[in-house]
C-alpha cells in the first residue's frame, strides 16, 4: 500500500508514562522494528502511524508518544482526546516508575474519553535480573481495574506473557 491507502479504520493509540521508561523505543519498535540505544528523552509529543491487516480490515494505528517530564504535562495531555486506547508504561527495573502508575491514570481518566482501554507495560524485561516491580504486584494492580491488562516487552522483541 502506499501513502493513498484506504483504511477501514484508524486507532489513536496514546504512550503515557514516567520519563526513560522505554515509551519511544516501544514506539520505534512497533512502527519500524527499530531500537535506539542512544534514545533521547521526548519533548512534547511525536507520533508514528503503522498499518495492521486483520482479516479483510485494514487498520491505520497512530501512535503518540507523550513526553513523561512533569513540565510538558499540560501539553501532552490535550492529546488524549480521542484515543481508543493508551499504553500505560513503567520500568520493572526502577519501582518509583511503578509508583506513579496511579496518577498516570487518573490523569488519563480525567483527560481521555471514558472507555478509553488500557494496557498496563511492564518494560525492559531484559532486565529481570535487577527487577524491582515484582510481575504479582503488577498483575493485582491489574485486577483493580478491569480496564487494564498486564503486558511485558523486551528491547530485542516486542513479547507479551502473563
Amino acid at each position: 500500500m502506499g501513502s493513498d491507502e484506504a483504511y477501514n479504520f484508524v486507532f489513536k493509540v496514546v504512550l503515557i508514562g514516567e520519563s526513560g521508561v522505554g515509551k519511544s523505543n516501544l514506539l520505534s519498535r512497533f512502527t519500524k522494528n527499530e531500537f535506539n540505544h542512544d534514545s533521547r528523552t521526548t519533548i512534547g509529543v511525536e507520533f508514528s502511524t503503522r498499518t495492521v491487516q486483520l482479516d479483510t480490515l485494514t487498520i491505520k494505528a497512530q501512535i503518540w508518544d507523550t513526553a513523561g517530564l512533569e513540565r510538558y504535562r499540560a501539553i501532552t495531555s490535550a492529546y488524549y482526546r480521542g484515543a481508543v486506547g493508551a499504553l500505560l508504561v513503567y520500568d520493572i527495573a526502577k519501582h518509583l516508575t511503578y509508583e506513579s502508575v496511579e496518577r498516570w491514570l487518573k490523569e488519563l481518566y480525567d483527560h481521555a474519553d471514558p472507555h478509553i482501554v488500557v494496557m498496563l507495560v511492564g518494560n525492559k524485561t531484559d532486565l529481570e535480573s535487577i527487577r524491582t516491580v515484582p510481575t504479582e504486584e503488577a498483575k493485582d494492580f491489574c485486577r483493580c481495574d478491569a480496564n487494564l491488562v498486564c503486558s511485558l516487552c523486551a528491547y530485542n522483541r516486542l513479547t507479551k506473557s502473563e
